[in-house]
């Protein structure tokens, strides 16, 4: 009999053990399912024009009416401008002049580039007239781009102004965000670090000396990207972005990208300057540039188009300026599309949820991709948000990420995690926003969802 009732108590031990398995998997496979929690939601990329913030064109910032529809403005300053004076700084001509004020307010970012030599009609200086007098070494040109002075970048004096210049300079643009790109001028024609010798320009100084106005730039400024002309030693070594100045121009931007490729060297005064071939650079700095002068703007965005978007497709251009489709041709055809292929073009092609049982939680995996032709360069923080059935938010996760490797070509996948209670099993809404540290700018992303403020809602769940 004691055996019989263990047997039993035995085969009543497996039973329930068995039936506790039975409603365990049943629970797991019924909750989520019951719920519709397990789910995968796939998107397509929109074709919506965005006006995401430091990337697209940066027509010059003096011009109110150009810079109204964009994100980036620019800011070209003579060193005559910025000190008039040894020693003064006009920050108020140049805040007046470019309209700072009014495009910090607006949001908006600039790409600056700080020249001593802008080739015009007729013979005139880029300099302070107090340097010449001291120096006044230099040589004037006469050449078929343009006339101007040429200063000899070697002399002490004009070094030792330069760099006390250029860090009162990065001292100004230090106190915010709002020079986001700065392309490294001061050398050559149009600080482009060329100079025509043939028109009785001088050559560019050694390559040390050259070394030497470069890091004027990357000791002080701190908050902006750096780009150069060229993919010389020290910007390759120093991680400088680059800029194209011939966008449109076939040949000359397949030299520029040739320097990229193969490398070569530039005569100076001295030692020449090498040219390191840095392939793939722009998946970590930023290219800017403009569009050539070579020809009209209606002829590179109608008959030229093919070949004015193929080069800035192949340069990678996360922005262009100053000279970039204005007046009519801004909303021109060509002018749209150029626009909305560069930089970068972020969406989420694929949202799945799965429901925990054991963590009573909702894991969210968001497939990212991004389709322009650059990264954005800044690792601005993600965030996912949850709201209620009825729109209140609820919850919110910084999502583990860093946006600059977001690569165009390559998908990268988040998790997150929703605390599942009774109140989202009635309903809930998934957004996501992307904002700069400050909350001042947002991302919008390249997919369809109803925009709140900051927050781009890509999900809805109704029981």
């Amino acid at each position: 009999m004691a055996d019989n009732r263990q047997k039993s108590l035995t085969v009543a031990y497996i039973i329930i053990f068995v039936l506790g398995l039975v409603i365990i998997g049943l629970l797991l496979y019924i909750v989520p399912y019951r719920y519709r929690l397990n789910y995968v939601e796939t998107y397509s990329e929109s074709d919506v024009e965005l006006q995401n913030p430091l990337t697209g064109y940066a027509p010059p910032a003096y011009n109110e009416e150009e810079c109204a529809g964009s994100q980036l403005v620019y800011i070209e300053l003579r060193w005559a401008d910025w000190e008039p004076q040894d020693g003064v700084y006009d920050i108020e001509s140049l805040e007046t002049r470019y309209h700072i004020a009014r495009w910090k307010k607006e949001g908006k970012n600039a790409v600056l580039r700080f020249v001593c030599d802008i080739p015009g009609k007729t013979e005139h200086m880029d300099i302070p007239a107090w340097l010449y007098t001291v120096t006044a070494d230099g040589q004037y040109y006469d050449a078929s781009f343009g006339k101007g002075y040429c200063p000899n970048y070697e002399n002490e004096f004009f070094r030792q102004r330069h760099k006390a210049a250029i860090q009162a300079l990065a001292s100004y643009c230090n106190q915010d965000n709002f020079v986001a790109y700065v392309e490294l001028g001061s050398l050559g024609h149009w600080g482009e670090w060329h100079t025509d010798t043939g028109a009785g320009a001088l050559l560019m100084p050694d390559r040390d000396i050259c070394t030497e106005y470069v890091l004027d730039y990357s000791d002080n400024f701190y908050n902006a990207r750096l780009l150069m002309r060229r993919n010389y030693q020290i910007a390759v070594e120093g991680g400088l972005g680059l800029y194209n100045d011939m966008a449109g121009q076939t040949e000359a931007t397949d030299e520029w990208l040739s320097w990229i490729r193969d490398g070569g060297n530039y005569e100076t005064s001295g030692e020449s300057l090498t040219l390191v071939p840095r392939e793939n650079f722009w998946e970590n700095t930023p290219v800017g540039g403009e569009l050539t002068s070579e020809y009209s703007m209606d002829e590179l965005l109608s008959k030229r188009m093919s070949d004015t978007l193929e080069d800035v497709e192949l340069s990678h251009m996360t922005f262009i300026g100053p000279n970039c489709p204005s007046g009519e041709l801004r909303d021109s055809s060509g002018a749209k599309t150029i626009r909305q292929r560069l930089g970068y073009r972020i969406y989420i092609s694929q949202l799945e949820t799965k429901y925990s049982f054991a963590d009573d939680r909702l894991n969210v995996y968001l497939t990212w991709s991004n389709t322009g032709l650059a990264p954005l360069y800044w690792d601005w923080p993600a965030t996912m948000y949850v709201y209620n059935k009825d729109g209140k938010l609820e919850y919110w996760e910084t999502i583990d990420m860093d946006l600059s490797e977001l690569v165009p070509g390559k998908k990268m996948v988040t998790e997150s995690h929703i605390p599942f209670t009774d109140l989202f099993r009635q309903g809930f809404q998934i957004g996501i926003g992307i904002t700069s540290s400050d909350q001042r700018q947002h991302v919008q992303l390249a997919m369809d969802g109803e925009q709140r403020e900051n927050v781009q809602v890509i999900y809805t769940f109704t029981d």
